[in-house]
């Protein structure tokens, strides 16, 4: 696996994946090592310190697959299952090191450079408003949009 401290930056105006192929199940023992929780809060602690939501048809049979493993555990609580890691999941995690830690790095990254609340907003911001705006208008927030992309990557590669 190819291993990196950060997401290598886009080629050809295509973007990168923030985390790797297999990086979900280094995810959810991340988090379990933190404490136990059940599907869905598992889906939204990722959403929420990674800035990535993985599907329930990609969540679930993961959690699956980890419990075959035996590096996690599902108890039915109020009809729903639990997921903690075991000492199994512990080891993993440590004798994978090095991804453990490119994720941690990035994870350092995605919230010292968090934009989301901001994405969000405007995304907010369009949608609401976007039945009421002239096509003169929309033109100029695309316009605005691509401008500030390219200063970004002004930035970035300067």
């Amino acid at each position: 696996m190819y291993s990196r401290a950060l997401p290598t930056p886009y080629l050809n105006a295509g973007y990168t994946r923030i985390f790797e192929r297999g990086d979900l199940r280094f995810l959810i023992l991340l988090l379990l090592r933190k404490r136990s929780n059940h599907g869905y809060g598992l889906m939204k602690a990722i959403s929420e310190e990674f800035q990535y939501t993985p599907s329930p048809g990609v969540l679930y049979p993961t959690l699956q697959m980890l419990e075959d493993m035996g590096y996690l555990k599902a108890n039915q609580e109020n009809n729903r299952k639990v997921y903690s890691i075991t000492d199994e999941g512990i080891k993993y995690l440590e004798e994978n090191y090095d991804v453990v830690r490119r994720i941690e790095t990035t994870h350092t990254y995605i919230d010292k450079f968090t934009l989301r609340k901001d994405i969000i907003e405007t995304n907010r911001l369009l949608l609401m408003n976007y039945p009421y705006l002239s096509q003169k208008k929309i033109e100029k927030i695309h316009d605005t949009i691509r401008e500030m992309n390219r200063r970004i990557r002004e930035i970035i590669f300067e």
